[in-house]
């Protein structure tokens, strides 16, 4: 008897989507069977430098799916999808640029999880910008992969609430559990045909940045509000800091507060009510925690 089930290949190296792979592993049956992980090299981290794996490679591991850690993988991945007969491939927070060789090997095509109502915030860093632009909403796209950025025809999106004191950890957490939800009300429809997706409107498309360790520091030119979302987005990296009397400042959790006051921006007006309280280009930042280089975080007053 020959099987109706597709065989998915899931590539990505983020713990966002360990959800979404025990999903999938719990799921698989007459419509598809996970027959496959790609991740990514297992990293030296932490102080001792020790090999370690990501977390999607450590799911794979324990619950027995066949693993592949390229070190090349424009070479690597199209040679195994062919050994496993890879109907579809699932990318979710993979990490690098597939080839168009590879998009194309497959009967179905490779699809793609991206954590933004597309085409808003295309590219590396939708969840932090969501945040920094203090939007109340985003979603999770689930879309066909196309050789550009970001530029496939989409599925389906799911919509994601996000609250005024959102911090990339608790959106991912949203975003993981939105994955999930798009997966279980769509993919066997995108597996049997029966769900056609629309061209996104390119001309409305936005764009998000690589973050980089140097977008930590405040400006306190910036409003107060931007502040503290900035704050609340590089949770917990690159983190945030400014630099005082030479030494360079983390700071913690934060609120703003409108204020008529016209000091320089930048002046530290003392401790009010537990929070040291900074002028910025409009309105106060109010900052609760504090950590000195090599210290650990702590109350500000």
């Amino acid at each position: 008897m020959i099987s109706s089930h597709k065989n998915l290949v899931y590539l990505g190296s983020d713990g966002i989507g360990v959800r979404a792979l025990q999903w999938l592993l719990e799921n698989s049956g007459s419509a598809f069977r996970l027959a496959g992980v790609v991740s990514g090299l297992d990293k030296k981290r932490g102080r001792g430098l020790r090999l370690q794996a990501n977390p999607i490679t450590t799911w794979a591991r324990r619950n027995n799916v066949p693993l592949l850690q390229p070190e090349r993988p424009k070479e690597e991945i199209l040679p195994w999808m062919q050994t496993l007969k890879g109907d579809v491939g699932l990318v979710f927070a993979y990490g690098c640029i597939l080839p168009n060789a590879l998009l194309d090997s497959t009967p179905l095509g490779f699809l793609n999880l991206h954590p933004s109502l597309l085409p808003e915030l295309r590219g590396p860093s939708p969840i932090e910008t969501t945040i920094l632009q203090r939007k109340t909403q985003t979603g999770v796209s689930l879309m066909k992969l196309a050789a550009a950025m970001d530029v496939g025809p989409v599925y389906t999106a799911e919509i994601i609430d996000v609250d005024a004191r959102e911090t990339t950890p608790t959106l991912r957490e949203k975003v993981s559990y939105a994955a999930v939800t798009a997966l279980g009300k769509h993919l066997p429809a995108i597996l049997h045909g029966d769900l056609i997706p629309v061209e996104q409107d390119h001309a409305n498309a936005t764009y998000t940045k690589l973050i980089q360790k140097s977008d930590g520091l405040l400006d306190f030119n910036k409003t107060a509000w931007d502040l503290e979302a900035q704050i609340r987005a590089h949770i917990p990296w690159p983190g945030s800091f400014f630099i005082y009397n030479g030494v360079p400042t983390k700071v913690g959790h934060t609120e703003w507060r409108e204020s008529s006051v016209r000091n320089t921006i930048g002046t530290i007006l003392g401790i009010h009510d537990g929070a040291l309280e900074i002028t910025t280009g409009d309105g106060i930042l109010r900052v609760f925690e504090l950590q000195s280089p090599m210290g650990k975080m702590r109350p500000a007053d």
